[in-house]
């Protein structure tokens, strides 16, 4: 009855075979992938314990555990456009 429908039974039995090949490579792979040994992780340093934070770690603190110090404030920019061009050019100038 099915063969009634297959008009080109090449195609069906290349795609049949590579759908077989398609399956038995992913399963292949997928068993290599599950028992091959697990990755190194790379080694900690500082304190004893490799899951301690670091010392200078600052939880919920303003730099979140980072030793950046904050900026001064920057100077008012003028709001003109022509003026901050005159002040890059002056200062390029002065150079």
């Amino acid at each position: 009855m099915i063969a009634r429908f297959d008009h080109r039974p090449m195609l069906t039995a290349a795609l049949a075979l590579s759908t077989t090949v398609l399956v038995v490579v992913v399963i292949t792979l997928s068993t290599l992938l599950y028992t091959s040994a697990p990755a190194v992780s790379p080694p900690s340093f500082g304190s004893g314990n490799p899951g301690a934070a670091p010392a200078n770690m600052d939880a919920g603190g303003s730099n979140y555990g980072w030793d950046i110090q904050p900026k001064p404030a920057e100077p008012a920019r003028p709001d003109d456009a022509a003026e901050q061009h005159a002040e890059m050019v002056a200062a390029y100038n002065a150079k």
